[in-house]
């Protein structure tokens, strides 16, 4: 997925499903052997290698050659930015040869994803393909409801728990996608712990546009992201997974790049050998290393097997080799109750850091004057780098978290404060930010001075904008309103007592309502983005804190 967004996922149910690790025995390890030049050679024999397990000789209990029957499944991005420039059918046209294989014994799944697995066609996941499919393979459907994030990991752990079941020795992932994983339950080291006690390769193709390699090759391993999630940089997972694998990662930027990146992987699988043994403890992570008696030639295989000690494993749904919601939870899930109509509720007090939302300072996207963080039951948003532009604002900081939303209510207590010795000014707007996707987001905004409206420290007012994340201007969607100002003021002044507003919105089909205090405030119709998440922002020089988001979804 190329939207570089915020880390969240739309809820999947805690099914009180019973869960299995997976586990296997014989452990094969796929190998590369080419000349100086890179060619492939053929025609060694088993006698020809020599296999070590933490530097002990291995006895080869299977040896298979070039063009053994493989176990392939090919997992393709769905996700929206893949389909709405054409991505998807493109790359799927060009995976025609891959899925028709090189051998009758083949076994072929395609494997569409997005925040999750999905069907192919009228089957079922995994669903083995046919001689017929193989030829002229199913369409990709996308369900309505799909919200078209990407879930590299879990979906790859998926595949990898299916091929434990696998015929052949041989086995290969192939994972062709335009973006980095943000929306997975597992992590990065649980996947390459899966990877290692697993016998496939995992061969990553990377479909970015030449500005998006170019980013993602200038960027830390942790790239900041919109919403300030902090997210792998997809190259270093990419190379990683590859080479924990005994495989190759590809970054194509055009079609025939990506063509040959594919004509690549199937001429790694017809021309490989497989070697195969019965490790002596199959509990433990393993150092492999596989020689061949021509020392001018060139290896090519993965170098560790088994799980790390003290690793706890992936849990799978003993149904269906899903990622189990119990045992590997997302962060703000401990913070997710639902009511007798199932209607789901979200609260977050901030009170501790695991539960997910941003929470750095002085990172290599922000200036050391800016920052997220959980305080004591609060969060804090501040800001005190940014200039101002004439009476407008620059881009804020959003911080955003929590699942995806359509019709809610949400609501947060924000209090804005001064530190004048640092610059900040009654020039500053915190508030809301909703149906947050990949167009834009909806904010809404509550200052206490602006050009506009009086100096006066007992008058507020609210926005509403309408913004995308292209560099064009905000879509007012309900001007400054002056709130009643009899009621205490927004910000807090020392020698003050604490000064707060509670600012809630309510959407429920395109109808936005607006209020402060539990008073409707405004009230208008704007339909643009329909669904997204939930955040909290500040916009201009200052600092604010905010106390009890709750988030409900209504019927």
């Amino acid at each position: 997925m190329r939207w570089l967004g915020l880390l969240a996922c739309s809820l999947t149910a805690l099914a009180q499903t019973p869960v299995f690790t997976a586990d296997t025995t014989l452990q094969s390890i796929p190998v590369q052997v080419t000349d100086k030049r890179g060619n492939p050679v053929k025609g060694l024999r088993a006698s020809d290698f020599t296999l070590l397990e933490d530097g002990e000789p291995q006895e080869i209990s299977f040896f298979g050659a070039e063009k053994q029957p493989t176990t392939l499944a090919v997992l393709i991005d769905a996700s929206s930015s893949m389909r709405t420039d054409g991505k998807l059918d493109r790359a799927r046209a060009l995976l025609g040869p891959l899925l028709r294989g090189a051998n009758p014994r083949d076994e072929i799944f395609l494997v569409p994803f997005t925040d999750h697995i999905l069907p192919l066609g009228d089957e079922e996941p995994f669903t083995q393909f046919t001689p017929g499919q193989r030829l002229f393979p199913p369409e990709i459907k996308i369900p309505a409801e799909g919200h078209g994030g990407t879930s590299i990991y879990d979906s790859l752990a998926s595949a990898l728990c299916h091929l434990r079941t696998a015929q052949n020795a041989r086995q290969a992932v192939v994972v062709v996608t335009d973006g980095g994983d943000q929306h997975s339950r597992l992590n990065l080291n649980q996947l390459i712990q899966l990877t290692r006690s697993s016998n496939a390769q995992i061969f990553l193709v990377g479909f970015f546009g030449k500005s998006e390699y170019r980013n993602y090759r200038e960027s830390p391993e942790l790239m900041t992201l919109i919403g300030e999630r902090e997210v792998d940089n997809p190259l270093v997972v990419f190379e990683s997974l590859a080479k924990e694998s005994g495989a190759e990662s590809f970054f194509p930027t055009s079609e025939s790049d990506l063509q040959k990146a594919l004509t690549r992987i199937s001429d790694i699988l017809d021309a490989q050998y497989t070697l195969a043994y019965y490790p002596r403890d199959a509990g433990h992570f393993r150092r492999i290393d596989v020689k061949v008696k021509n020392r001018e030639l060139r290896v090519v295989t993965r170098h560790g097997v088994g799980a790390e000690a003290g690793d706890e494993g992936v849990h799978f749904l003993a149904s269906a080799c899903e990622v189990s919601p119990k045992d590997h939870p997302y962060p703000w899930e401990l913070r997710v109750t639902r009511n007798a109509s199932g209607l789901l509720k979200y609260h977050e007090d901030f009170s501790d850091p695991r539960t997910g939302w941003p929470n750095h300072v002085d990172n290599t996207q922000m200036h050391s004057s800016a920052g997220l963080r959980y305080l004591a039951g609060e969060y804090e948003i501040y800001d005190y780098s940014r200039m101002l532009r004439g009476t407008r604002f620059y881009e804020g900081i959003l911080g955003a978290y929590g699942p995806m939303w359509d019709d809610f209510r949400a609501s947060v207590v924000v209090e804005a404060r001064l530190d004048q010795s640092r610059g900040g000014t009654f020039t500053m707007a915190p508030g809301l930010i909703f149906h947050m996707n990949p167009a834009g987001y909806y904010a809404l905004l509550v200052s206490g001075y602006r050009n506009d409206l009086k100096r006066d420290n007992h008058d507020i007012a609210v926005e509403l904008v309408r913004r995308t994340w292209r560099l064009q201007p905000e879509t007012v969607v309900i001007p400054w309103t002056k709130v009643d100002s009899t009621t205490t003021p927004l910000f807090k002044k020392a020698g003050n007592d604490e000064r707060k507003r509670k600012l809630s919105v309510e959407y429920i089909q395109g109808r936005i309502r607006v209020l402060v205090n539990e008073r409707e405030v405004a009230a208008v119709e704007d339909d643009e983005y329909a669904t997204g998440y939930i955040g909290l922002a500040l916009f201009g020089t200052g600092s604010a804190l905010f106390r009890d988001l709750v988030v409900e979804n209504l019927p």
